[in-house]
């Protein structure tokens, strides 16, 4: 990478604020996102995913919908197409310290120059603070750390093949998806995902939960836990579930051999392979390379139960933009 961890600043931090207190804390990076996302998407365009999202947000179990309006109202167009949009590529695996504790390494693709925009919240639950990787104004979570129970990061799942005509279906298969996504009642990946992080007290209870409850749509889940063995990747239709136990690791597609699927880009098999063959235990970020690190990498980190984080984010090209390090072995910010 084109910078070094002594030459770029902290990402931000937020403690002991609500996510609407932190909503408006962030809501200048909130406007500059909005700026970046404007590029890709017109404003016509931007205002129908509103809608969209609001209406489809209004129907499902989500116990967090109140909360995205408020948050639309305080940062305005734009807020619901960023809660709903879930667009993004990544690869997660998991290997084990030295002492056997489990640990995460995740990096989280996209299209768009997220990386800038992240910041880290620590929020209070029955069961002990969990921190929360996130941009602003998602109400959702894609990936976090809960000390002393278990950390998880959410993959895209590849496009189901519905029509079972193969790649040539790919556009059919999307349209099809999103059909079925917009008229399900049931839970958005993201929601759940947070849902998980205040609720369950540990890691065989959300395991459960990201393997059992009835999603909108298809995602992958990683989790791992505090003891060696508790770690496993769930791939998740909105009904099923399928479990990988060994070599923990996943990017983009199936890994059941019974489900098929369009796997999301970037080289998203080559990203697998190259996970799987990652040694055991990896010190720093020595295995953040090509082809895991990719044109779209925005950020990415790895993390234990111990509390101990190390994040980055990057512009696309790689160039680092901001780091943090927290837990128990480092000074929080």
């Amino acid at each position: 990478m084109s910078s070094t961890f002594e030459s770029i600043p902290e990402m931000p931090f937020h403690s002991g604020l609500t996510r609407v207190q932190v909503a408006r804390a962030e809501r200048g990076q909130f406007q500059a996102l909005l700026h970046e996302l404007r590029w890709l998407i017109p404003g016509f365009a931007l205002r129908l995913g509103d809608k969209s999202g609001k209406g489809w947000l209004r129907n499902n179990c989500s116990p967090y919908v109140n909360e995205v309006a408020e948050l639309a109202d305080i940062l305005g167009a734009g807020t619901y197409t960023l809660n709903t949009g879930y667009e993004w590529c990544c690869t997660a695996f998991v290997r084990a310290s030295a002492d056997g504790t489990p640990v995460m390494h995740r990096v989280l693709d996209w299209s768009l120059t997220m990386g800038k925009f992240m910041y880290v919240a620590e929020y209070e639950t029955p069961h002990g603070p969990y921190h929360d990787i996130n941009w602003p104004g998602n109400s959702g979570m894609i990936n976090g750390l809960a000390p002393g129970r278990f950390v998880i990061a959410i993959n895209q799942a590849p496009i189901p093949m519905h029509l079972g005509i193969g790649p040539i279906g790919g556009i059919f298969d999307w349209a099809i998806q999103r059909r079925k996504t917009f008229r399900s009642h049931d839970w958005p990946p993201t929601h759940l995902l947070r849902h998980v992080f205040e609720t369950a007290p540990d890691y065989q209870t959300a395991r459960e939960m990201l393997q059992r409850t009835p999603l909108a749509i298809p995602v992958i889940f990683t989790i791992c836990g505090t003891r060696t063995g508790e770690a496993c990747v769930i791939e998740r239709t909105e009904t099923d579930a399928y479990i990988v136990a060994d070599n923990v690791c996943t990017a983009n597609h199936w890994q059941n051999p019974n489900w098929r699927g369009h796997a999301r880009p970037i080289k998203s098999r080559a990203r697998l392979v190259a996970a799987k063959s990652a040694p055991s235990s990896i010190p720093n970020f020595t295995w953040l390379k090509k082809p895991i690190l990719n044109s779209h990498s925005i950020m990415a980190f790895q993390a234990d139960t111990r509390g101990n984080a190390e994040i980055i984010t990057m512009a696309h090209g790689n160039k680092m933009q901001s780091q943090l390090k927290i837990g128990p072995n480092h000074n929080k910010p």
